[in-house]
């Protein structure tokens, strides 16, 4: 059923009431379906509903303006709808109730009604800068930028710095042909927020309208794939705003606070997400998947030790959830406790065999604690297939070389880095085989240093002069050999590791002895340790 009349309805603050008699007269107000509904969210629209009796003219305003927040935070819009507007006739007076009709006819659709509520709520609070954006926005959206502008000069007075503002003002200067313009309000929005990627599609087309070919196509790049379709939306900037902020978490139930925890997550504030997900526990406590979120969200926010307690509920309810065998195994390791990393590890590729981040996480654990040969399997399974492959090869040739067979090692890091010809990895790994394999049929130092030398230029690491060092030493170059055995152990000086420069001063003191050097890589580097790095006392 549709609502009565727009004057009646929207311009309560000079009409408030509609009907015969002293008091407003209320619109009916019926609950959607509550069958399908959490229980706690049940029982929070029951317990409105009846708050809506009783009580003063101030209180029920209150009564209809708080079920009006929790069906339109449920998206019951056209329950909503008359909920807030009996909260509007009863407190005309009252910014937030007119507020949020205006965000509910807006999400309806139906614009020209929101420009009215939101103008309405500028009368009641005039420096309101959410509500002028909104109001703003609204007019852009029916096409009306003369008076989207007006409305955009008062929103910059209120907060000058306000990149939101900028943005909409490009977007009425553009609306209007007067792209000169547009792009100085666009550009002074990417100055102010230059992560804001949806800025980028409409300063290209109005460099576009002014000629500016080279600079429309740079922008549109920087926009992405999705910057059109961002930009046909009318999408915004990030905006604060207090009112809708409640309204977000008004309503008690599982998913809202999912919901809200993964928004948290999103931006970084994980002590927010682990409450959120504490408290969807609390209403759906036999979730197992919540208490996995829960223990993710506690580990990235830096209390690993109170992630187990949730991680152990989520496999009691669910022994066959993979992912939670996989985080787990990932504290493990990270604690230093791979044998039992290990083992959840298993269970989680057993569990969820197509998954390839599982698998290599299997195989690098296998490898990292002496099992080279075990380690071969799942390395071999992902090559054969298609997610993690480079990874996995890499990880199959170091598993060889500990196994002695180096001339396998070899075979595979050729095809590696024909396979991956973007991953210098395999070349220098190929070239430190080729220079200091205790196997002479594997041995080339001519090729190990052309491969060498043709990634030095942009690859300044430890690693790489080492290999650089390696190589010439099998050519007979140990003064070069020495010279670049020296760097490396410099760098790592330079980087605070005197324990790896000093472990590198073996292989200095054979190269100024005139020999080279058979041990291509040793058993602490990082080629052979794959994996996080161990902080002891992690898990108690």
């Amino acid at each position: 059923m549709r609502t009565p009349p727009l004057p009646c309805l929207l311009l309560l603050s000079v009409l408030p009431a509609c009907g015969p008699g002293s008091g407003p007269a209320l619109l009916p107000v019926t609950l959607p379906d509550l069958s399908d509904m959490h229980p706690a969210v049940q029982s929070q629209l029951r317990g409105a509903e009846e708050a809506l009796t009783g009580g003063g003219r101030a209180e029920r305003a209150a009564a209809y303006g708080a079920l009006g927040m929790l069906l339109m935070a449920g998206d019951y819009l056209e329950t909503a709808e008359p909920s807030l507007r009996n909260a509007r006739r009863l407190a005309p007076e009252e910014f937030r109730w007119t507020y949020y009709l205006a965000q509910l006819l807006w999400k309806q659709g139906d614009l020209p009604a929101a420009a009215l509520a939101f103008e309405e709520a500028r009368r009641l609070r005039a420096d309101d800068f959410p509500s002028l954006i909104w109001l703003a926005s609204t007019y852009l959206n029916l096409g009306r930028p003369e008076e989207a502008l007006p409305v955009l000069a008062h929103a910059r007075s209120v907060q000058p710095g306000a990149a939101v503002v900028r943005y909409h003002e490009g977007g009425a200067a553009a609306a209007v042909g007067d792209h000169a313009r547009a792009v100085e309000h666009f550009d002074a929005a990417l100055r102010l927020e230059p992560g804001a990627a949806v800025v980028h599609y409409p300063l290209a087309m109005s460099h576009r309208a002014l000629g500016n070919v080279e600079l429309a196509e740079l922008h549109l790049q920087r926009g992405g794939p999705g910057a059109a379709d961002a930009a046909a939306g009318r999408a915004s900037l990030a905006l604060a705003d207090p009112l809708m902020a409640d309204l977000s978490t008004v309503l008690r139930s599982p998913r809202v606070h999912r919901e809200l925890a993964i928004a948290a997550d999103a931006r970084g504030d994980f002590a927010e997400a682990a409450r959120q997900f504490r408290q969807a526990l609390e209403l759906e406590p036999s979730d197992p998947l919540l208490h996995l979120s829960l223990a993710m969200a506690l580990d990235r926010a830096g209390n690993p030790r109170a992630s187990l307690p949730a991680l152990y509920e989520a496999l009691r309810l669910d022994p066959d959830l993979a992912q939670a065998h996989y985080v787990l195994g990932t504290l493990l390791e990270r604690a230093g406790r791979d044998a039992e990393a290990i083992e959840r590890f298993t269970t989680a590729a057993a569990r969820n065999p197509a998954s390839p981040e599982i698998r290599l996480r299997l195989a690098d654990a296998l490898r990292r604690a002496g099992r080279f040969e075990a380690s071969l399997e799942p390395y071999r399974r992902l090559i054969a297939g298609a997610g993690q492959a480079a990874g996995a090869r890499f990880g199959e040739a170091m598993a060889l070389v500990r196994l002695g067979r180096h001339r396998e090692a070899r075979s595979r890091l050729a095809d590696a880095a024909r396979v991956h010809p973007d991953q210098p990895a395999f070349p220098i790994a190929l070239a430190r085989l080729l220079a200091a394999s205790p196997d002479a049929g594997v041995r080339d130092g001519r090729r190990a240093l052309v491969l060498i030398q043709a990634l030095v230029a942009d690859h300044k690491t430890t690693g790489v002069a080492e290999t650089m060092a390696m190589a010439l030493a099998e050519v007979g170059e140990f003064r070069g050999a020495v010279e670049w055995q020296q760097v490396a152990i410099d760098v790592a000086r330079d980087a605070g590791r005197p324990d790896l420069a000093n472990q590198m001063t073996a292989n200095l003191a054979i190269y100024r002895q005139g020999r080279p050097c058979r041990t291509p890589w040793r058993d602490d580097e990082p080629e052979q340790r794959p994996g996080p790095p161990v902080q002891p006392g992690l898990l108690g």
